[in-house]
C-alpha cells in the first residue's frame, strides 16, 4: 500500500515537472517570437478593420470577449516608432471599414500625417469605400481602390430607437425624469418620436462631422466644395466612376500592390528590383520592438491612464453583449498609483465614455482632484466623453478634445418602471407592508404617488445642480453660463471649445504638450508614457491566455462571432438594454445613452 502511494506521489511530482518544463519551453518560444527582426527597406502594414479599441482590457479573457483586432495605442506608438526607424521605408494602409468613431479617425489620420513628415511614403488600399475609410485614406500619398467594387459617398445619417410603445405593449410604464430638454437618454424611454431639441442637437453633430469630412477631401484632392457635394448627392457609384471623378489614383487589386511597393522602396522598375522582394511587417508585430531600440522611451515620465466604457461603481470589465465598463474603484486606484509614483511628473487621462452612474462619476472626479494637488492632470477625449464622461473630465487642469469628439451632455436622468399592468397581465398580485411612508418609493409594483414623484424629481434636480456647479467651478464660469450650454445637450469638440467646455482641440500629442508645459518641460523635451493599467506579468498573462482559450472553446464561438459582427446600431441597442437595467432601480445616471451612430 505504501509502495502504491509512493508511485502516485512520484507520478504527481513528475507530472508537475513536465508541466513546468512545457511552460518554460513555451515561455522561451514566446520570448523569441515576441521581438521580430526588422530588415532594411521594410514596409509597415497597418490594416484598419473591425473593432479598434481605445486600449485593450487588462484581462485576457475580457480582451477575447471584446473582440478588438487592434488598439489605438498600438497604432499611435507603432507609427511613432516607425517614423524614426531607418529600417522602415514607408507604410501600407489597408482599410476595411473599421469600427471606430470619428475622433479616433482624426487621431489616426494625424498620426499618419506625422509619420509622413519624416519623408517616408504612405500608400492606401481599399476594397470598397465609405466616407470614414476615404477620410483615413486621404492621409496617404496615393489611394488605390479595387476594380469592380463600389463607393458609398452619400452623406451621413443617424438612427435613433424609441421604446415607449414596446414597453406599453408589455404593460410597462417608464416613469422618467430627465433634467434638460436635450437629455435624449430619457426620451428614448418616454417618447414615441424624436423631440425638436433632440433633432436639433443630432443635426448639429452630423453637420460638424460632415464639414470636417468635406473640407479634408476637398483640400486633399483639389476639389471645389460644390462639385464634391454634388457627388455626395448622387449616392452610390462604382470604382470606375470614382476613378473618373479623380477620387482615387488607380484601380488595383491588393495582390498587385507588391510591384507598387517595390517601386516606392527601390525606385523605378529595373531588372534588379523585379528580383527583390519587399519586406512587410504588420503593426501588431512591429509594436513588439521596444521603443528603446529606435531611440524613444527616454526622458521624463508622464502617466497615461485609460478610462474606457460606461461608468459603474467598483471594478470595470467587458460584457460580450453590452461592451466595456469603466469601474470607479479601478480608475481611482490607477490615479492613486500614478500620484504615488514619484517618477511620474504629470497625468494624462484618456476618456472614451458615454457616462453612466452619477455617483461613480463623482468618485472618479474626487480622485482626480486629489491627484491635482500634487501633479497636473490633463484629459484627452476620444470618440465620446459625454455626461458622466464629461463629469470625470471637468475637474482636470485642462481638457483636450478632437473636433469631432462627442462631449458635453451635462444633464442627468432617473427612471423607475411601473410594472403593475405587466403583473396584472400575468395574474400576479402583490401585497406590501412597510414601516415608513417612502419605504417602497422605488417599487415597480405600482405607479408613484404625486408626493413620491416630487421627492424623486427633487433628488434628480439636486444632482443636476451639483453637476452644473462642479462644471462651472472646473471651467472658471458661472452656474448660469454652464447651464445655458448644459441641459443635457451633446456638442462636438469643435463647438465645446467655443463655449469653454474644453481648452483646445487635438489628440494625445496636444494633451502631452500641455502636460509638459505645466511641469516646466521644454516643448521638445523627450518624454515617455507610463501606461495604466500596466501589462500583467508573464505567469499571470500566461494563465490568463490559457483561460481565454478555454473560455473561447467552451463558449459558443458562433454566437460570439454573431455578436461581434452585429451592425453598430444593434450593438448600441444592446448596450442601451444594459443601461435600462440601471434605470430600472431608480439610479440617477449621468449618461448619454443615445450616442448617434454616424454612418
Amino acid at each position: 500500500m505504501a509502495a502504491k502511494k509512493g508511485w502516485i506521489i512520484f507520478f504527481v511530482i513528475f507530472g508537475l515537472f513536465v508541466l513546468m518544463g512545457v511552460a518554460f519551453i513555451f515561455a522561451i518560444r514566446t520570448a523569441l517570437q515576441d521581438k521580430p527582426l526588422v530588415k532594411k527597406d521594410t514596409v509597415l502594414k497597418l490594416t484598419l478593420a473591425g473593432l479598434i479599441s481605445e486600449h485593450f482590457p487588462r484581462d485576457a479573457v475580457a480582451r477575447e470577449f471584446e473582440g478588438a483586432n487592434l488598439q489605438l495605442h498600438d497604432i499611435l506608438s507603432g507609427l511613432a516608432k516607425a517614423k524614426v526607424d531607418d529600417r522602415v521605408s514607408g507604410a501600407l494602409l489597408v482599410i476595411h471599414t473599421p469600427d471606430i468613431g470619428w475622433a479616433k479617425a482624426q487621431e489616426i489620420r494625424r498620426a499618419i500625417l506625422d509619420f509622413k513628415s519624416s519623408g517616408k511614403f504612405v500608400t492606401a488600399f481599399m476594397e470598397t469605400c465609405d466616407e470614414q475609410a476615404y477620410y483615413l485614406a486621404c492621409a496617404a500619398d496615393a489611394i488605390y481602390l479595387q476594380p469592380n467594387s463600389f463607393v458609398e459617398f452619400n452623406g451621413f445619417a443617424a438612427e435613433t430607437p424609441f421604446l415607449k410603445r414596446m414597453f406599453n405593449k408589455l404593460g410597462m410604464q417608464p416613469q422618467v425624469e430627465n433634467i434638460g430638454e436635450y437629455k435624449s437618454a430619457g426620451d428614448i424611454l418616454k417618447r414615441e418620436s424624436m423631440s425638436d431639441p433632440h433633432r436639433e442637437a443630432t443635426t448639429a453633430l452630423l453637420q460638424d462631422i460632415y464639414d470636417e469630412f468635406v473640407e479634408v477631401v476637398c483640400a486633399r484632392r483639389g476639389l471645389q466644395r460644390p462639385a464634391f457635394e454634388a457627388l455626395l448627392n448622387r449616392g452610390l457609384y462604382d470604382s470606375e466612376e470614382a476613378l473618373a471623378e479623380k477620387l482615387v489614383d488607380e484601380l488595383k487589386y491588393e495582390s498587385d500592390l507588391e510591384d507598387l511597393l517595390k517601386e516606392k522602396v527601390f525606385g523605378a522598375p529595373t531588372g534588379d528590383s523585379k528580383t527583390r522582394s519587399v519586406n512587410t511587417i504588420a503593426i501588431q508585430r512591429y509594436n513588439k520592438i521596444p521603443a528603446e531600440e529606435v531611440g524613444l522611451a527616454q526622458g521624463s515620465k508622464i502617466a497615461l491612464i485609460y478610462g474606457v466604457g460606461a461608468i459603474v461603481s467598483g471594478d470595470g470589465g467587458v460584457d460580450p453583449f453590452f461592451g466595456r465598463n469603466m469601474g470607479s474603484g479601478e480608475i481611482s486606484e490607477l490615479l492613486e498609483t500614478a500620484r504615488k509614483n514619484t517618477a511620474v511628473k504629470a497625468v494624462v487621462l484618456r476618456v472614451d465614455s458615454p457616462g453612466g452612474s452619477a455617483l461613480a462619476s463623482d468618485v472618479i472626479w474626487a480622485a482626480i482632484n486629489k491627484v491635482k494637488k500634487e501633479k497636473p492632470v490633463v484629459v484627452s477625449m476620444s470618440d465620446v466623453a459625454a455626461s458622466g464622461g464629461y463629469w470625470i473630465s471637468m475637474g482636470s487642469d485642462a481638457i483636450v478634445a478632437q473636433p469631432t469628439t462627442i462631449t458635453g451632455s451635462i444633464g442627468v436622468v432617473g427612471t423607475v418602471f411601473d410594472l403593475s399592468k405587466t403583473y396584472d397581465k400575468l395574474g400576479i398580485n402583490w401585497a406590501t407592508v412597510k414601516t415608513n411612508p417612502y419605504a417602497d418609493i422605488l417599487t415597480d409594483k405600482r405607479p408613484m404617488s404625486n408626493e413620491e414623484w416630487k421627492v424623486f424629481k427633487t433628488q434628480i434636480a439636486d444632482v443636476y445642480h451639483t453637476f452644473v456647479k462642479k462644471a462651472a467651478d472646473g471651467r472658471g464660469q458661472t452656474w448660469d453660463e454652464i447651464d445655458r450650454v448644459a441641459k443635457g445637450r451633446v456638442w462636438t469638440g469643435k463647438r465645446a471649445l467655443e463655449f469653454g467646455l474644453v481648452d483646445t482641440l487635438g489628440g494625445l500629442e496636444a494633451a502631452l504638450a500641455i502636460a509638459k508645459k505645466k511641469v516646466n518641460l521644454a516643448a521638445d523635451a523627450p518624454t515617455q508614457w507610463v501606461v495604466y493599467p500596466q501589462p500583467k506579468g508573464f505567469v499571470e498573462s500566461l494563465m490568463e491566455k490559457i483561460g481565454a482559450r478555454v473560455a473561447k472553446m467552451t463558449s459558443l464561438p458562433n454566437e460570439w462571432a454573431l455578436i461581434r459582427n452585429l451592425p453598430a446600431e444593434t450593438k448600441l441597442a444592446l448596450q442601451q438594454l444594459a443601461i435600462l437595467n440601471r434605470f430600472w432601480n431608480g439610479e440617477i445616471l449621468a449618461i448619454e445613452s443615445q450616442v448617434p451612430v454616424v454612418k
